[in-house]
């Protein structure tokens, strides 16, 4: 190894913007041996031999070792290939990889003075690696480079951008709201697909190579956070007007979903913690899902959803992992919404009999998901969604207060919320003159959305059979289309609805 010339200007490359805490720390552990190797001999200190950086893909690792490197004017011998990669725990592995672990193991137990040498090891899988080689002595530190947050994606996107041509339109802290979960490879191509896009427009119409903000807005269209890429999900882009009535649930959602983020300084100040879930129930068809998926386009969370489909599996253990790993996830992108659709069916009760479900698998995912909210791992702007029909079939240990805190109630639409509902989906319908929405409105008593939904579709469509160039959809295609689109509530359903609200109340009254 070569004599290394430490530069009097460590401070000489400017650290990675977002990235400041990790650079420092680094910082102080890999220059003081090397700035004061004097004082170092003197007090006998044993100096750390070998630091472990861990985080999620993209967020600049490798790039921060080799930003290091140069701003200590040191040499930098790579060994290509995450460190999980090079020493995964042995238990799982086949001969050659186990001998690769313990030649590395040899290797940092023999460097019995480190000298002006040291290991950085990175990986975005710390569990993965042999724990032999991170106990002290070999990988000494552990340092984690977490996903950025608002301020910190502030300062990625100005520094990313530094060396284009800005125009004034771009409203850089707007961006960093927006993009939340994103870490910096991913900040780093949302910028360079804004600047083609400029270079697109240039080239068509001849103006200025300036980037805009819609250059942007197109852009993040285009790039979405590499932690969402496995769990990609096309939702439909919907906002509160697109749901008729319901506005006391509304009001309560929003002020569940939006406020922590929105004045979170007054949180703060009031020392109020956020809700950690919100369990919605109601009968089929009530609009539950489709508040839900508002809240995934209106609230600038990251978004994880967990079904049915996608959690169980044939092998052991595979569904408690597939949770774990979202909620980890959800912590690193944080703020987060995690969806859980169908929760009964997921988390039915414990017990075996009438009275619970004898279900293994239910049972350990039910387990999993109590840890993952109240256990001893602490989840912060993290909000769980639930949706159900059937509140009475979920194991009362997720319906006390610090995990679902609040279970709201969706209601069938009243009156004026079918009448709202009707105007909903026939705002792009060609109508006639003669069509009454509130004369409908009265006629679809226990109708759901769903169901008025269906019953416009319907209307439409023998409009259609009538007449293929027809005009207008009349009242008498509404009539005939009552006749086949019926409700899907009873009285009796309802009727066990408001026996389930005076158990675990409506969530609204407040």
């Amino acid at each position: 190894m070569k004599q290394l010339k430490i530069s009097n200007d460590i401070n000489r490359i400017p650290p990675l913007a977002g990235l400041e805490n990790a650079y420092q720390s680094l910082l102080d552990i890999i220059m003081y041996p090397l700035i004061y190797p004097d004082y170092i001999k003197q007090l006998n200190i044993e100096c750390p031999k070998g630091i472990l950086l861990y985080g999620p893909p993209g967020v600049g690792k490798t790039t921060l070792v080799k930003t290091l490197s140069e701003n200590c004017n040191a040499n930098m011998l790579t060994i290509n290939g995450p460190e999980d990669a090079l020493a995964p725990l042995r238990e799982n592995t086949h001969n050659h990889e186990s001998r690769v672990v313990a030649q590395l193991l040899t290797l940092m137990d023999g460097m019995k003075q480190r000298g002006r040498l040291i290991i950085v090891g990175a990986t975005n899988r710390p569990n993965a690696i042999d724990p032999a080689l991170r106990r002290p002595g070999r990988f000494d530190r552990e340092v984690i480079i977490d996903v950025p947050n608002e301020e910190a994606r502030y300062r990625i996107l100005k520094e990313q951008t530094k060396t284009m041509s800005i125009d004034s339109s771009v409203n850089f802290r707007q961006l960093a709201t927006t993009t939340n979960g994103f870490v910096g490879s991913d900040l780093c191509n949302l910028c360079r697909e804004a600047a083609f896009c400029a270079f697109n427009n240039m080239i068509i119409s001849n103006n200025s190579a300036k980037v805009t903000m819609d250059n942007f807005k197109k852009a993040l269209t285009y790039v979405e956070p590499s932690m969402k890429r496995e769990q990609s999900l096309n939702i439909e882009k919907l906002t509160w007007n697109d749901i008729g009535g319901l506005e006391d649930v509304k009001k309560k959602i929003r002020q569940a979903v939006e406020w922590p983020l929105i004045y979170k300084d007054s949180y703060r100040r009031l020392g109020l913690n956020p809700a950690k879930g919100i369990l919605l129930y109601g009968p089929p068809g009530c609009s539950k899902t489709t508040l839900v998926k508002i809240i995934a386009n209106t609230s600038h969370a990251s978004f994880f959803m967990i079904s049915c489909a996608s959690l169980y599996s044939s092998f052991v253990g595979d569904s408690e992992k597939l949770v774990r790993n979202i909620f980890q996830k959800a912590r690193a992108s944080s703020p987060a919404v995690v969806f859980i659709d169908e929760v009964d069916a997921i988390v039915g009760r414990r017990g075996i009999g009438s009275n619970g479900t004898s279900d293994s698998v239910q049972e350990r995912i039910l387990s999993m998901l109590l840890n993952e909210l109240d256990g001893i791992e602490a989840i912060s702007s993290v909000l769980i969604v639930g949706a159900t029909n059937r509140p009475d079939l979920i194991d009362a240990a997720l319906l006390r207060s610090g995990r679902f805190d609040q279970i709201i109630y969706v209601p069938p639409p009243d009156y004026e919320g079918r009448i709202k509902i009707l105007d909903i989906y026939t705002k792009n319908m060609p109508i006639s003159k003669d069509v009454k929405l509130d004369r409908i409105a009265k006629k679809t008593e226990l109708y759901t959305g769903a169901d008025i939904q269906n019953l416009c579709r319907e209307a439409a469509i023998i409009a259609l059979r009538k007449l293929q160039n027809v005009e207008y959809v009349e009242m008498d295609d509404f009539t005939a289309a009552l006749q086949i689109v019926k409700p899907s509530l009873s009285l009796e359903m309802v009727n066990q609805y408001k026996s389930l609200v005076e158990k675990y109340g409506s969530g609204t009254k407040s």
